[in-house]
């Protein structure tokens, strides 16, 4: 009987390293970076603690610059070497405006952060800063006066998209820290997070169409999405996060992006990510930050901010019954019960109570990404003036 069971779980734990790893080939070749820059990694990480804002030692972490900044070889999947039982990757890219866009956009106090990935993010908000119920500082106003980093430290709550392969989604806690500095008198930014605890259960989700249309389904349900593992109760049980943005000419609009990453996740304790897997989802990130910063379709940042806070001061009644509208045009277009996510869309909607589940924040998102679809051109689920109270904001895009 045990040996059995034993047999049934390495069978399944194959076919589940299989869902992760079949649309992840990736021809690099595996090389850990220097060690000398594993130490300066591990000092940022040890910054990333709720209500914990020591100063920082720019010589500790000039070697993260170095290594970033360093020329490298295209074929290489480059990963960082000092944690155990975890894997990992680096990533980088670069984003063709400047630092104060970057700012302005995505570390913004009246700008959701997860609109310049909605590929990967599905919402994430402060649940504190500095220690107390407040916003984050308006960072592109303190580029002028750098002669000390600024350091924002806190908490966030995060919920990602579902995975492209076995549909899991999750949601989970994590310490952040921001550090706007200068680095060989250039304005640099460092975003440093940790996984506080095990994530929620993973629950299955689908993509629907193109990944870039950022249409995506939320059921609820604990799971994968992927057939015969729909009774897999999957966690990421630990994370960590070092993203680096470095203004690489002054007066130039250009940024380079490095990002280290780790990540456990899986089932029964096992780790089921390898460094591929991670890196691929680098690019997914890279790719959608890129085509969101870059956009030549974005009106001004306040502008946008303005339209987010019209969604965010929705009462509760005004967002349910913009998502259930939403709901019933998603499952119009997306809810043919022939296919895997049609058949998840009808099943989550028999009981009826479908937007119950769903919180504020939850919702907000989903009016946000529509908001952002619609800017970039995208296909949206429904008119977006349904959506955005036309009083509140100028939705004619620019051309």
């Amino acid at each position: 009987m045990v040996s059995s069971l034993i047999r049934y779980m390495v069978i399944i734990t194959g076919l589940l390293f299989a869902s992760f790893s079949a649309a992840s080939d990736n021809p690099l070749q595996d090389v850990q970076i220097p060690e000398t820059v594993n130490p300066a990694l591990d000092y940022l990480l040890s910054q990333a603690v709720a209500g914990h804002s020591p100063a920082i030692d720019s010589a500790a972490i000039a070697p993260v610059f170095e290594f970033v900044l360093s020329s490298k070889d295209k074929n290489n999947l480059y990963y960082p070497g000092n944690r155990s039982n975890i894997s990992s990757a680096y990533h980088e890219f670069e984003i063709h405006k400047g630092i104060k866009h970057i700012l302005d956009l995505g570390f913004n106090p009246d700008i959701p952060p997860f609109i310049l990935s909605p590929s990967c993010i599905r919402l994430t908000y402060w649940t504190e800063v500095n220690g107390t119920n407040q916003a984050i500082p308006l960072f592109s106003s303190l580029l002028s006066h750098l002669d000390q980093p600024v350091i924002v430290n806190g908490a966030e709550h995060e919920e990602i998209t579902p995975d492209l392969n076995t549909g899991a989604y999750y949601g989970y806690d994590m310490d952040r820290t921001i550090i706007l500095m200068t680095y060989q008198g250039r304005p640099a930014l460092i975003s440093i997070s940790k996984q506080k605890n095990i994530s929620d259960v993973g629950k299955k989700g689908v993509v629907l169409g193109k990944d870039d249309n950022w249409d995506y389904f939320y059921s609820g349900q604990s799971g994968l999405t992927k057939p015969g593992l729909g009774w897999v109760n999957s966690y990421m049980y630990d994370s960590y996060g070092i993203s680096v943005f470095f203004e690489l000419n002054a007066g130039q609009p250009l940024v380079r992006c490095g990002i280290f990453k780790w990540l456990r996740a899986g089932w029964a304790d096992m780790n089921m990510v390898q460094n591929k897997h991670i890196y691929r989802g680098l690019e997914r990130y890279a790719s959608t930050v890129k085509q969101v910063l870059e956009s030549p379709f974005l009106p001004e940042p306040q502008k946008m901010a303005e339209t987010f806070s019209a969604i965010k001061a929705l009462s509760t009644n005004e967002l349910r019954d913009k998502i259930k509208n939403y709901i019933t045009q998603l499952s119009l277009k997306y809810g043919n019960e022939s296919s895997t996510e049609g058949k998840l869309i009808a099943e989550t909607m028999k009981s009826g109570n479908y937007i119950d589940q769903l919180n504020p924040y939850q919702m907000q998102s989903i009016l946000s990404v529509e908001y952002m679809k619609y800017l970039l051109g995208k296909k949206t689920i429904q008119d977006m003036v349904y959506f955005i109270p036309p009083n509140e904001t100028d939705l004619q895009r620019k051309s």
